[in-house]
């Protein structure tokens, strides 16, 4: 039976708060406005405060559950990444051919003793015996084929270094956008399925940064772990010196948080110095002290450069500029190493200083093609850049998408205007040559087992008639011939291809309009005014660009 004291009645009204007298005196008692609810009993109900909502949805906590999932979506991602690389069908570039003849070679040389009778050997933009080989054995196994999925390899590996990066920076959450919008990029693809060196040297580049960020909280010696990558990618490709200054920096950045200001700049300089002595071997150093974008490359106008790193760069660019700024002027998504128990005791300085370290180098790659005046190969180089700030582009991704996912609509937006930015350019960028095809039906035709050929266009003929002819018979005009006249007199270099056109001594001359211009005008110059050839054949790139080969015949 209930009971009756708990109804309401006259003497016991349902408002129990009017007759409880001011706990501190006479002050006027506040009565509470009566709100209708379903308690027919008349019980009195406790108090109800809704919680504060939380920055993020999750423990910041080590979550078994959560890594699961982040796993399955950096698969989702890896299988992505592979899709986009591996619809890129065409023929071997000269670039790529160059590496696979020198590495056959090389690797033949370091089996077998055979000497190197190729000049592509200074074509390769690093060391001859580290990228060259491995992308000759890789084309003996299966051709170019072999050599493309090597470097497929070595950017998935990239994709799962930088995710792990990320996330001891920030969280998966950050980690997955990070990937999820580096793996469409232009370069991502297009390196990913391109035997060329920069495709390893990137790779190292990400374990560098990785080694870096994972010994950050510890003893300040260990930062020696990340020069012997460092000074590995720049020995594999001198373009990787582009990022070298960011990844002594970060150095420095990661550590500061956890160390005082003299222990994070003793890390720095220990990654600096360790990568100098590693380089000081057989002259490494001083080859990538040396080395230029101009190097090999095609020239081209400020305004094109800028217009293609706008293209190939700009909105990832802009994302992770962005980031940087939302990042360091409040971390309001607890996204400073969130996978950690500990507080990390960041300011706004700090914040500013790590940004600024993993985006500058994505600026630093357009000035320096801008200073040299060269367009050539800066869709590969850019991959530096975007690499190191591929974790910015993924704060500024989640700061899109808000909170609890409240905007999603936006992160969407701009990770599917980067898929198909990504999609037409890395299309286009295996479509952007002269018909190859053409122009090797053409050599094969007019090619003599004793004939002796010049060529701008390096390695494709070495590559690929390999059965009527000897890498040996094919000069590079890159790096010039060394010829004696009729006089005696010893010519090297561009004079050297000037002076045997002069005297007839090619059988065939390959032109192509990409190469250095002063090269391409005193070959051109020179066989117009030699008469021993003739224009046999030219072709224009089916882009419509202005690239464009042309075969001289000696009569």
């Amino acid at each position: 039976m209930m009971n009756s004291d708990l109804s309401p009645t006259p003497d016991h009204p349902a408002d129990p708060v009017s007759d409880v007298p001011p706990p501190d005196g006479p002050e006027p008692r506040t009565r509470r406005t009566p709100v209708p609810v379903d308690n027919p009993g008349g019980v009195e109900l406790a108090p109800y405060t809704i919680p504060q909502v939380p920055a993020i949805g999750w423990d910041p906590g080590a979550s078994p559950r959560r890594r699961r999932i982040a796993l399955g979506l950096l698969g989702a991602v890896l299988t992505v990444q592979a899709a986009l690389s591996l619809r890129l069908l065409a023929a071997a570039h000269p670039d790529e051919a160059a590496a696979m003849v020198a590495g056959r070679q090389q690797l033949a040389h370091l089996l077998h003793g055979t000497p190197v009778t190729t000049d592509l050997v200074d074509r390769v933009h690093g060391s001859p015996w580290l990228y060259p080989p491995l992308a000759g054995a890789a084309a003996d196994a299966n051709g170019i084929w072999g050599a493309r999925l090597l470097s497929l390899g070595f950017a998935l590996l990239t994709t799962v270094l930088l995710y792990s990066l990320t996330r001891r920076l920030f969280n998966e959450r950050v980690a997955i956008c990070a990937i999820a919008v580096y793996a469409v990029l232009q370069s991502t693809v297009v390196v990913g399925f391109y035997a060329a060196p920069e495709s390893l040297a990137v790779l190292l580049v990400a374990l560098a940064a990785w080694t870096t960020v994972f010994t950050a909280r510890r003893h300040p010696a260990l930062a020696l772990l990340a020069a012997p990558p460092t000074a590995l990618a720049c020995a594999v490709a001198y373009s990787a010196a582009f990022a070298v200054p960011a990844l002594v920096a970060l150095a420095f950045a990661c550590a500061r948080p956890y160390h005082r200001a003299g222990p994070a700049a003793l890390r720095a300089l220990l990654a600096a110095l360790g990568t100098f002595v590693l380089l000081l071997p057989y002259g490494i150093l001083g080859k990538v002290a040396g080395w230029s974008p101009s190097h090999g490359n095609a020239p081209g106008s400020a305004g094109s450069i800028l217009l293609a790193t706008l293209r190939w760069a700009g909105l990832f660019t802009a994302l992770a500029v962005a980031g940087t700024i939302a990042y360091a002027r409040r971390e309001q998504m607890n996204e400073h190493d969130a996978p950690e128990k500990d507080a990390v005791p960041t300011t706004r300085g700090l914040r500013a200083l790590l940004g600024a370290t993993l985006t500058v180098t994505s600026l630093l790659i357009p000035a320096a093609h801008l200073w040299t005046g060269t367009s050539g190969a800066l869709f590969r180089h850019l991959g530096y850049g975007m690499l190191l700030a591929a974790p910015l582009a993924g704060v500024g991704l989640t700061r899109l998408v808000g909170a609890h996912f409240r905007h999603p609509q936006l992160g969407i937006l701009v990770w599917v205007a980067l898929l198909a930015l990504g999609l037409e350019q890395s299309a286009l960028r295996y479509q952007n040559g002269p018909d190859s095809g053409r122009l090797l039906a053409v050599l094969r035709a007019h090619t003599q087992p004793q004939g002796r050929y010049l060529t701008e266009v390096d390695g494709l003929a070495e590559y690929y008639l390999g059965s009527v002819s000897k890498p040996e018979q094919w000069v590079s005009a890159h790096t010039g011939t060394e010829y004696r006249d009729g006089a005696g007199v010893q010519h090297h270099g561009d004079d050297g291809s000037v002076a045997a056109i002069r005297d007839g001594w090619f059988t065939m001359v390959v032109l192509d309009s990409t190469a250095p211009r002063a090269t391409d005008r005193a070959l051109s110059e020179a066989l117009t005014t030699a008469g021993h050839y003739r224009l046999v054949a030219q072709f224009t790139s089916p882009t419509g660009d202005s690239s464009t080969y042309k075969v001289y015949l000696k009569h």
